[in-house]
């Protein structure tokens, strides 16, 4: 993207990685909680010490993935800076609120610790039907400002 272009949408790149931490940080207290809880107890404000005994307004891997691929893409797409920045959030807490993960999926710590032992990051995913979580989803929103000036098939590599 262009130092131009990257400046125009300054604002709307915070406000989603804003946005992300917040709807994140909402939910980390009642991760798990089935729907008739949550119909029962709605939210409508930070709170905490839920399911991962957290304060108020902490986030989890997914904002802290989210921020560590928006990190990288300041420097370009480059799948091993992004997969290095995930193997830092899991060994030393990097863009974690405390300085420590207290939350991964399965497949996400899989995948990392295969980058961390030298797979390529396109390889480090599993092929499992039984390895297809949601979090990616999560994690991508950032690419969405990166890919603005691709044409649909340069979307489509970089994102696959």
């Amino acid at each position: 993207m262009s130092i131009e272009k990257a400046i125009n949408y300054t604002d709307k790149i915070k406000l989603v990685l804003f946005g992300v931490a917040v709807g994140d940080a909402l939910g980390v207290p009642v991760e798990f909680k089935s729907r008739q809880e949550m119909r029962q107890n709605p939210i409508s404000d930070m709170i905490g010490y839920g399911t991962y005994n957290q304060p108020s307004g902490t986030w989890s891997d997914d904002s802290s993935l989210t921020f560590c691929l928006a990190e990288a893409l300041t420097q370009d797409f480059n799948l091993n800076k992004i997969g290095q920045n995930f193997v830092k959030w899991y060994r030393e807490g990097y863009w974690t609120p405390y300085g420590e993960v207290f939350d991964i999926g399965n497949s996400t710590k899989d995948a990392i610790y295969r980058i961390s032992n030298g797979t390529k990051p396109e390889l480090a995913g599993g092929c499992e039907e039984t390895d297809n979580g949601n979090g990616s989803l999560m994690h991508i929103a950032p690419l969405l400002f990166y890919l603005l000036d691709k044409t649909q098939d340069e979307r489509f590599e970089i994102t696959r």
